[in-house]
C-alpha cells in the first residue's frame, strides 16, 4: 500500500519544458503519483509524444506547444489548462537553458573552443539576456500567469528548477549562474509573499543532468573525466531523480516546506 500523502490523483500540473530531459522525467514522475498533465513546450511534436506517453500510464495529459518567453502565448497556455481540467494545483517552472561561454575571448584555447561553436567569441548582448529570459524572467511570467489561480483557491504547489551553478560558480557559465542565483532568491520571496494563501514555492538544484542538454559532457571523455572527480558521488544527475523530488514537492508530504532549495547534485555544491 503506497503513503498517501504522495498521492496526486486528483491533481493538476503544468511543465514547462516539460516534454524532453529532465522536464519529461518530471512530467512522467508526476503523472505516475497521479497527477493530470499540462505539458509546456515550443516544440508541438514534442509536447504531444510527451503526452501520448503520460497518456500510456493512465493520466489525462495536455500538450500545449508554448514559448514560455512570451507572455501573450503563456496566457493562451492557461487559459486551456484551466478550461480542460478546471483548476491548477502544481506548477513546475523547468525550462531553460545553458551555453558554456566566457564574457570576452580569453587569448587562449579550451576544449569548449572545438565542441561548443562560437565560444571563442565576444559574450552579446542579445546571448546575455537569452540566458536570462529563459531561466529567470520564463518562470517570472509563468507564475504570474498561474498565480491568480492558486491565489483563488488558496492552495497550490509551485517548484522552480534551479542549479548548483546558482550558488557554485562554473567557468565559462556567468549569464546561467547569475540567471539561477536570480531564480533562487525568486522562490524564497514569492514563498514569503504568498504563504498566507497557502501556497508553497519551493526549488530544485540540479546538477549535471544525463541528458540531451549534457550530453556533451557524458560523452566527451575528457570532460567526463573532469566533471565526474568533481563530484562527490562520482556520478550525474538522472531526470527521473529530479522527477521524484518534485513528486515530494507537490505533494502533502511536504505541506511545510517553503522557501526552500533542495539540491540533488551527488553533492558538488557541499565543496
Amino acid at each position: 500500500m503506497g503513503l498517501k500523502e504522495f498521492d496526486l490523483h486528483g491533481k493538476t500540473a503544468i511543465v514547462t519544458g516539460g516534454s524532453r530531459g529532465i522536464g519529461k522525467g518530471i512530467s512522467l514522475a508526476l503523472a505516475e503519483a497521479g497527477a493530470d498533465i499540462v505539458v509546456a513546450a515550443r516544440s508541438r511534436e514534442a509536447v504531444e509524444q510527451a503526452a501520448d506517453e503520460i497518456h500510456g500510464l493512465g493520466r489525462r495529459s495536455l500538450p500545449v506547444p508554448t514559448d514560455v518567453t512570451r507572455a501573450d502565448q503563456i496566457d493562451i497556455m492557461v487559459e486551456k489548462s484551466m478550461k480542460e481540467f478546471g483548476k491548477i494545483d502544481i506548477l513546475v517552472n523547468n525550462a531553460g537553458r545553458s551555453a558554456p561561454k566566457p564574457l570576452v575571448p580569453l587569448g587562449y584555447k579550451t576544449i569548449y573552443s572545438e565542441l561548443v561553436p562560437g565560444f571563442d567569441s565576444v559574450l552579446t548582448e542579445e546571448e546575455w539576456n537569452e540566458q536570462i529570459r529563459m531561466n529567470l524572467t520564463a518562470a517570472f511570467l509563468v507564475t504570474r500567469a498561474v498565480g491568480p489561480h492558486m491565489i483563488k483557491q488558496k492552495k497550490g504547489k509551485i517548484i522552480n528548477i534551479t542549479s548548483n551553478q546558482a550558488v557554485k560558480p562554473f567557468l565559462y557559465h556567468i549569464p546561467y549562474g547569475s540567471a539561477k542565483a536570480g531564480l533562487n532568491m525568486f522562490t524564497k520571496g514569492l514563498a514569503l509573499e504568498w504563504a498566507r494563501f497557502n501556497i508553497n514555492v519551493n526549488a530544485i538544484g540540479s546538477g549535471l543532468a544525463n541528458t540531451e542538454l549534457g550530453k556533451m559532457y557524458v560523452e566527451n571523455e575528457k570532460l567526463k573525466e573532469s566533471t565526474l572527480r568533481a563530484i562527490p558521488l562520482r556520478r550525474f544527475t538522472e531526470a527521473r531523480e529530479i522527477g521524484l523530488l518534485t513528486v515530494y514537492l507537490a505533494s502533502e508530504a511536504s505541506d511545510n516546506v517553503t522557501g526552500q532549495i533542495i539540491y540533488c547534485d551527488g553533492g558538488l555544491v557541499i565543496t
